[in-house]
């Protein structure tokens, strides 16, 4: 089944203040005083459907802002006109973003009534003193309540979106995060490493040498062991970095950070490094006939400029492996076959039991 999501920003209009990473005009590329219209909404929405397929699961994703903290009026005009798309069946269902601490059973009987069936938490960490320093102005506590709060309402799913890096934070503290929002079941996660934003307190951190970013390799590797936790707990992760907005790239937009428009393809590529290397720690590589993966694995597994494949057909020399593509196998894991027939299977997830190779 194909997934579509037709996007609306309502950048940080339900926000009560700024956290020191935060400067949501620069990262939507929204200004913060465009509210959004009836027109817009309509125009927008029409104008995607044009591009879905008719086969498609779509949902209208209000992003950008805290949802339920705009003003009720505003969000029954956003959610009505949604919902006409909804009983349409044009649409089947609606999601949005807000702030853990904007989530109560009063707030989720007005949004059932809509058809909303995907909430996205603000979380950042599951650590009190990062979230802190950070301003965020809740706790992680106020995330758990806000979880359980959702799965009383079935057939809503539940996301957590997770800020690696913000001030007060390690690697240590990052993966205990981690293992938390393991424990509360999100139905997905998206991660975004710190960015040191043009207009944000962070950036007043950041030229008074009170804050040091993630740099690029260090993002890289504490993402990947992220990712390989949340594989293993089969809790997928939809996104890895900022999308690339044209605002984003402007210069002096980003000032110092691991930003990259291809972060998550970096993260894979390592991951599958890792698992090459794994490989050849288990098994006599000259003896291997040949690699088998799904194609749409292929540019993760071959690596920047082809270096890790390159580098793992080095090993088995004099012997050259075969790689071969199966649409039908697993993603994000390969088939070694060895030339005495035996085959093994070995998955990304795996990675996960080696934590030194993270931390």
């Amino acid at each position: 089944m194909l997934h579509r999501r037709i996007a609306l920003f309502v950048p940080h209009q339900g926000c009560p203040k700024d956290c020191v990473f935060c400067n949501q005009s620069r990262i939507t590329g929204q200004k913060r005083e465009n509210r959004l219209t009836e027109e817009q909404v309509r125009r927008t929405i029409e104008e995607h459907r044009a591009t879905i397929p008719p086969d498609a699961l779509v949902e209208i994703a209000y992003f950008g802002g805290s949802f339920t903290g705009l003003p009720r009026s505003y969000q029954r005009m956003l959610l009505e006109v949604a919902k006409e798309y909804i009983d349409a069946g044009v649409v089947q269902g609606i999601r949005f973003s807000t702030r853990p601490d904007y989530i109560t059973d009063s707030i989720m009987e007005f949004l059932i009534q809509y058809g909303v069936t995907t909430i996205e938490l603000g979380t950042q960490s599951l650590d009190d003193t990062v979230l802190e320093l950070s301003a965020r102005g809740h706790s992680a506590a106020q995330v758990k309540k806000a979880v359980e709060t959702i799965r009383k309402y079935p057939g809503i799913e539940v996301g957590l979106q997770l800020l690696p890096g913000l001030p007060g934070d390690s690697k240590e503290l990052v993966m205990e995060t981690v293992q938390k929002a393991i424990s509360l079941q999100p139905d997905f996660v998206r991660i975004y490493p710190a960015l040191v934003i043009a207009g944000t307190e962070l950036e007043w951190l950041f030229h008074t040498k009170q804050y040091v970013p993630l740099t690029l390799e260090e993002a890289i590797d504490l993402v990947a062991g992220m990712w390989v936790e949340f594989m293993q707990a089969d809790i997928p992760v939809i996104r890895m970095g900022l999308h690339s907005s044209e605002d984003l790239r402007t210069e002096g937009t980003i000032i110092a950070g691991p930003f990259h428009p291809s972060f998550r393809q970096l993260v894979e590529a390592k991951l599958y490094a890792d698992l090459l290397d794994l490989v050849k720690q288990e098994v006599d590589p000259k003896e291997i006939k040949k690699v088998t993966l799904h194609p749409a694995d292929e540019t993760a597994l071959r690596g920047s400029k082809g270096g890790n494949w390159k580098g793992f057909v080095k090993q088995c020399s004099p012997n050259i492996p075969l790689l071969e593509f199966n649409s039908s196998l697993h993603r994000h894991m390969i088939e070694v076959s060895m030339r005495d027939g035996q085959v093994i299977s070995y998955r990304l997830s795996a990675l996960a039991d080696l934590e030194s190779s993270f931390l």
